[in-house]
């Protein structure tokens, strides 16, 4: 198990501490460890990036992948991808492609996917996610900026759409970690993968 994943794991071994099948955490580190935050891209600092965050009962609640809304989904599928043109082809994932918990935030349309305890050899099981309904013009763009903080000095000829109508995705490599930002019909998804545990963006 990577150190990657061993931090990232750290969010189930918080979560939602009357669940049974979570891993045990000291009482220290949980007093520690901050609370998640109830904005996507903050959530995905502190889950995904940093590898830490605690969820509450009050705060997280475990839900299906079935109830999540078909554009979510497929939402999960385009952040699996290099391109555009895949995410537009690319059907929603199937259950067994998404062995994932799935925690709602909130009470919202924000939701936390952390990597499976052991690896799954599936691109979405082996992420740390989240998944969001944008409720702006701004969340799609904030979402790019944790992706490609330097967009700005790209060429415009070299940058992947930016539209968040229908799908839109772009991902880059930060030392061992592919950083991913995708949309379909108005949801968002920020997704970290370890590049030494997943064959490829987009592989299945």
């Amino acid at each position: 198990m990577t150190a990657q994943r061993s931090g990232l794991l750290a969010i189930a071994a918080l979560a939602c501490a009357s669940a049974a099948s979570l891993l045990p955490a000291p009482a220290l580190a949980q007093e520690a460890t901050p609370t998640a935050p109830a904005e996507p891209v903050p959530l995905f600092q502190a889950a995904c990036v940093s590898g830490a965050v605690r969820l509450s009962k009050n705060v997280a609640e475990a839900m299906t992948y079935a109830a999540l809304p078909a554009a979510a989904q497929r939402a999960l599928g385009a952040g699996t991808v290099a391109t555009r043109g895949e995410a537009e082809k690319l059907p929603a994932p199937t259950a067994a492609q998404v062995p994932n918990t799935i925690y709602r935030i909130a009470g919202g349309q924000l939701y936390l996917l952390p990597p499976t305890a052991q690896a799954s050899h599936t691109p979405i099981g082996d992420s740390c996610i989240v998944l969001w309904y944008a409720l702006s013009d701004e969340d799609y763009p904030a979402a790019r900026k944790i992706v490609l903080p330097n967009e700005d000095a790209v060429p415009l000829s070299a940058r992947p759409t930016a539209s968040a109508v229908g799908a839109s995705v772009v991902t880059s490599a930060h030392e061992d970690v592919r950083l991913t930002a995708a949309a379909y019909g108005g949801w968002v998804v920020l997704r970290s993968s370890s590049l030494t545990e997943s064959k490829a963006p987009g592989a299945q």
